[in-house]
């Protein structure tokens, strides 16, 4: 593994981020959902996700704004789904949706997370176009 590398491939589909000590899943939720999601249908992603013990782990949630934000890299381009340049590093997985739902909410409105531009918007909740990327903390043991 290069240990200057910001992102380490776990091996079981998610990154750890060293500088955030979080794990993300490689994937967002349009290749596993198969579709967008509403902000509520996404947090009954969450929590289906964790029924299933996706990738092994019980303890997923939507990032916060903060955490989301950091993932960010102008310099860096991975192709999202319809070909739209996002910018991750080059570890996640390509095909993905181009923004992500964060929290926090109010009773009408969410943030969303563009990986195209960076920027990060109050959409209503019911937006039908919405993806999520899962991310959890890193164990301390």
């Amino acid at each position: 593994m290069n240990k200057t590398s910001r992102f380490e491939d776990e091996g079981d589909g998610t990154l750890l981020d060293h500088d955030s000590g979080l794990v993300w899943s490689k994937e967002d939720s349009w290749p596993v959902a198969q579709d967008w999601l509403t902000f509520q249908e996404a947090l009954a992603f969450v929590d289906e996700m964790n029924k299933k013990d996706y990738l092994g782990y019980h303890d997923w949630r939507i990032p916060e704004r903060e955490e989301i934000e950091k993932i960010f890299i102008p310099g860096s381009t991975i192709m999202a789904r319809s070909n739209s340049e996002i910018h991750l590093d080059p570890l996640f997985a390509t095909g993905g949706g181009n923004a992500s739902w964060c929290l926090p909410f109010d009773q009408q409105a969410a943030f969303y997370f563009s990986y195209s531009s960076g920027n990060t918007q109050q959409f209503d909740q019911d937006y039908s176009q919405g993806y999520v990327r899962l991310v959890r903390l890193y164990p301390d043991d």
